[in-house]
This record gives structure tokens, C-alpha cells and sequence, in this order.
């Protein structure tokens, strides 16, 4: 079954916020945080990771278009902006919004973006629908081998040798066991869905770790905390503290 798409939304008319909310969760989108200003929203981006952020661009704190300009990791979500100005849609588009909808808005003005991102989603894959057995030799139908570059060769590694995968400058690398690192021609969210879940664990929107090379906890910044890593090199992935609670999967206390 595939997963649903996430949202969460921003806007100080508390009014806006309950009828967007309404219309999404019609829609079938999971409506994972409402906030009333832009920190709040940024911070809810980081570390709920969405798949889409309605934001209104006049905001306390942060604006809409502060919020968007700080979303630069490699699955930074679909933006779209609702406000009552008409004459920010060039600073909106200059952000890479996906859409830009003016106040009053309609349950259809709304469908129509979702559509859109339904079309474009790469995050509602296919692949952990597939039976056991399909898309690859490995448990569960996840590949158990990837091919992964090195300038203009191709190398080929197996799942269970990835150490982790990080997003960067909107590239992402991975990192073998033997210390060597890949250029992945994926998003992480599109690698992560053909990893075994099992194994591993998102433990940051720009981090991707083995869980069965896990060898320290320690704490980290934000009330976070850092993993390392076992490896040829000595590896900490950032754990956020959205995340915390996710490592009782992999680990045992």
C-alpha cells in the first residue's frame, strides 16, 4: 500500500489554518503539524519532514518566503505558498515554490495541487508494494545490490555494505563499509524507500545509517544525539530529536 502524502501548514488566521486542514484531510493527506508563525513552521519542516508546506508568506518571525529560501536539503518538501497578496508570485517562483494560491481559496484550487504533486511525487514509489521476492534478490522484494558512481564508473555495491547515505549540496553520497564514497544518482528519500526498513534508519532528514554497523550513542546537539557508526572511518550521523523515539525499532534499552 503506498504511503500517503504528508503536509504541514502555515498560517497565523487560525480560520485559514482549520479550513485547509479540513480540505487536506478530505483529500486523504496526512496533516502532520498546523503552526501560526515561521520558526515554528521551519522547525516543523526539519524535523517532521512533509512531503508538502503550505505557507502563508506574511507570518510573525519568519515570512513564508524565509521559511521556503531555508529548504535546501535534497528531500525539502514541496512548497506552496496561500496568501491574500497577489504581488509576491515572482519572489514565491524565485523560492522554487511549486504553486502560489490566493486567498479565498476553494476545496478545488487545493485539488489541483495535490494532483500536481501526485504526479510528481517521487516518494509515493511503488516498490513496497511489490510481493516478496520482486524488485530485487534481497528480503521483503528490496534489492540487495545498487550501483552507485565514482566519476565515470560504476561500482556495485550490496545493501548490506552501505555504511550511510547524506544529502549535500543537493547531491547525496554514500559511504561504504571500506571507507570508499559513491555518488547516488537518487534522492535519499528514493534510496531509503529501496533499503529494508529493517535495517535502515532515517535518523535525520539528510541522513540515512546501516543500523546494523551501530556502535555508539552520545548525546548531540538540540537535545539530539549523535551515532557512530562501525567502518573502515570513524562515522557520527546526527540523530534529530524528532527522531528519538524511532530508535526503540533498532535498538533495545
Amino acid at each position: 500500500m503506498l504511503k500517503p502524502l504528508s503536509a504541514i501548514i502555515a498560517d497565523d488566521e487560525h480560520l485559514i489554518c482549520e479550513t485547509l486542514e479540513e480540505i487536506l484531510v478530505g483529500l486523504d493527506i496526512e496533516v502532520l503539524a498546523v503552526c501560526h508563525d515561521g520558526q515554528d513552521a521551519a522547525d516543523a519542516i526539519a524535523g517532521l519532514m512533509p512531503d508538502i508546506a503550505f505557507l502563508d508568506i506574511r507570518m510573525p518571525g519568519l515570512s513564508g518566503i524565509d521559511v521556503a529560501a531555508g529548504l535546501t536539503g535534497d528531500d525539502a518538501p514541496f512548497v506552496v505558498f496561500i496568501t491574500a497578496y497577489d504581488d509576491y508570485a515572482l519572489k514565491a517562483y524565485e523560492v522554487n515554490a511549486l504553486d502560489y494560491i490566493l486567498k479565498p481559496f476553494v476545496k478545488e484550487d487545493i485539488k489541483k495541487v495535490i494532483d500536481r504533486i501526485g504526479r510528481l511525487s517521487s516518494k509515493t514509489s511503488k516498490l513496497s508494494a511489490l510481493p516478496a521476492g520482486q524488485g530485487g534478490s534481497g528480503g521483503g522484494g528490496y534489492p540487495d545490490q545498487f550501483c552507485f558512481y565514482r566519476g565515470n564508473r560504476a561500482v556495485i555495491i550490496r545493501a548490506d555494505d552501505i555504511l550511510w547515505a547524506y544529502a549535500e549540496n543537493r547531491w547525496v553520497y554514500v559511504q561504504a563499509l571500506d571507507g570508499e564514497i559513491y555518488m547516488a544518482k537518487n534522492r535519499l528519500a528514493d534510496l531509503e524507500a529501496k533499503l529494508d526498513p529493517r535495517h535502515f534508519f532515517r535518523c535525520h532528514r539528510n541522513y540515512l545509517v546501516n543500523m546494523r554497523h551501530a556502535k555508539e550513542l552520545a548525546p548531540g546537539f538540540n537535545r539530539g544525539y549523535l551515532l557512530t557508526l562501525k567502518g573502515a572511518t570513524k562515522v557520527e550521523a546526527p540523530v534529530s530529536r524528532a527522531k528519538i523515539s524511532k530508535l526503540s525499532k533498532y535498538v533495545c534499552f
